[in-house]
């Protein structure tokens, strides 16, 4: 399999794909190399179950010996689409966990349960990115399901996507203070995407409803994506690393997300940084692709409202009487100089305060209005009509 498709002759392939067991190993993870970058990716996506004696605001890890990485048996592994622009694997997995946690909450029962898991995995012609739908049968109780993304790097830092903002993280084990009642755990809450680098290599999580991460040490260094935790407990006073209560103590049976699951999800391979791949924009892409429709006629073909650069993203437009109500966000590390084209050429266009209130009225060129912003800076335009 390839990260990167390459061409055969006068048709377009995906080199290796078709050949299944090259791309999937029997233990269900894959094999990637990036044509591109000739960075090669081993034991992708591996799924990874512990037991989680935590509550619904923290982890608590059980004893150790208690993970399962493996699965009952090989792999299943079989080509579903095989085209010249999308071809994709799906693999069966059949996976043996322990039920649910001893009475003392401080080991995983010896009782094992079932957890079939379909993998499906997509990949488009010229493109980076690893598409994934996977679906599976939760049968048990207090425990942390995980896909692994091991890196041929060794990153430093992870960055990740909030609202209006990246946040950097350094990568570190759990760390507690002297007298803190809570430890610092290296799990992150991420909005869409998050990025691991060295600064010359990276991968991207790019995820629809997902938003817990971590990157673990190593080595290798992995990015590990949490699928779903279940536990019972709003709030215990028994965990590893906090000390007394979060919140009430109350069961939250709902909470143990017994049942059919599903999810999606999606691995980018890129160069240099999250800023250098584009990745804000490229995981609105991912989230919210283009739609195809059948052919029609469009009301107003020459409406439309076009940003530049990539960076300078597009956060809300509020109706208003006349007009409407733009809001941009310069999503990068550097001022940008951005430049909004608006067709039809408006009456007027001015830039306003979060309440509102005028701060400079802008002059337009043939539709196209300049912004000059700076980093992560939010900026809103009145439009009239």
């Amino acid at each position: 399999m390839t990260a990167r498709p390459d061409f055969d002759g006068g048709g377009r392939r995906l080199r290796d794909w078709h050949s299944s067991h090259r791309a999937a190993g029997a233990d269900g993870t894959l094999s990637v190399d990036d044509l591109e970058t000739g960075v090669s990716y081993k034991g992708l996506h591996r799924l990874v179950d512990e037991g989680d004696a935590g509550d619904e605001y923290n982890f608590s890890p059980v004893e150790a010996g208690a993970l399962v990485d493996q699965p009952e048996g090989p792999a299943s592994v079989r080509v579903i689409e095989n085209g010249p622009l999308r071809a994709t694997l799906e693999i069966d997995l059949r996976y043996s966990i322990p039920s649910e946690l001893t009475g003392d909450r401080r080991r995983r029962a010896p009782v094992a349960v079932r957890m079939p898991v379909t993998v499906r995995v997509s990949l488009a012609a010229a493109s980076p990115q690893l598409d994934f739908e996977v679906r599976l049968e939760n049968l048990a109780r207090d425990h942390r399901l995980r896909a692994h993304i091991p890196l041929p790097f060794t990153p430093t830092h992870s960055d990740a996507d909030t609202a209006f903002h990246v946040t950097r993280r350094p990568v570190q084990p759990p760390r507690h203070e002297p007298g803190a009642p809570e430890w610092e755990l290296p799990t992150f809450p991420m909005r869409s995407f998050v990025d691991a680098s060295d600064g010359v290599r990276g991968a991207a999580l790019i995820t629809q409803g997902l938003h817990e991460y971590e990157v673990l040490a190593g080595p290798p260094s992995v990015l590990a994506l949490t699928l779903l935790r279940a536990v019972g407990w709003l709030s215990r006073d028994d965990l590893a690393y906090r000390t007394g209560h979060a919140g009430p103590a109350l069961k939250t049976p709902g909470a143990q997300v017994l049942g059919q699951q599903q999810f999606h999800y999606s691995v980018r391979f890129h160069d240099g940084g999250w800023e250098a791949a584009n990745l804000w924009r490229v995981a609105e892409s991912t989230i919210l692709p283009m739609l195809v429709l059948p052919p029609g006629t469009v009301p107003d073909p020459d409406r439309s409202i076009e940003l530049e650069p990539d960076s300078l993203q597009m956060t809300a437009l509020i109706p208003r009487e006349g007009g409407y109500d733009l809001r941009l966000l310069n999503a990068s590390t550097s001022s940008s100089d951005g430049v909004v084209h608006i067709r039809p050429h408006p009456r007027s266009v001015s830039w306003v305060s979060l309440a509102g209130e005028l701060k400079q009225r802008l002059a337009g060129e043939e539709g196209a209005y300049r912004v000059g912003l700076k980093a992560w800076e939010i900026a809103t335009l009145r439009v009239q009509r």
